[in-house]
């Protein structure tokens, strides 16, 4: 398996443990509809936030490096709104927003901390640029 489709189906894992985990923890404020409704949402949320961090790095200038996980925080935030909106099995109200969004970007982030091989992808590409 190519190491950039590893890297995201294991950030697609990441999201789904953080779907769940959110929609376990927060009750009624944030709520999965079923095994249906979760499959479309997670499905939906990995699109819309690929596409928004795409949107948000691009936009960013290189020495930026300390908004990263800011911006990633507001990635997670407007695919959730996005996600909630599109789809039928997504229903975030109150703190949910809030504390759904922070375990959401957690459980995504845990893959670029884990040593991998997609680590090494990452950082072979790095040093071919100097």
């Amino acid at each position: 398996m190519p190491r950039f489709l590893l890297g995201w189906v294991l950030g697609l894992g990441g999201n789904a443990i953080g779907l769940l985990l959110s929609g376990l923890l927060l009750g009624d404020s944030f709520r999965i509809t079923g095994p249906i409704g979760f499959i479309v949402s997670l499905v939906v949320f990995a699109i819309l936030s690929g596409i928004f961090t795409w949107l948000v790095f691009r936009g960013l200038r290189r020495g930026a490096a300390a908004v990263v996980p800011l911006t990633g925080l507001i990635s997670t935030f407007l695919a959730l709104l996005l996600t909630s909106l599109l789809t039928d099995g997504l229903a975030i109200s109150g703190w949910g927003w809030f504390w759904g969004t922070f375990i959401v970007w957690v459980c995504g982030m845990v893959i670029w901390v884990l040593p991998g091989p997609w680590r090494r992808y990452r950082a072979e590409r790095v040093e071919e640029r100097r």
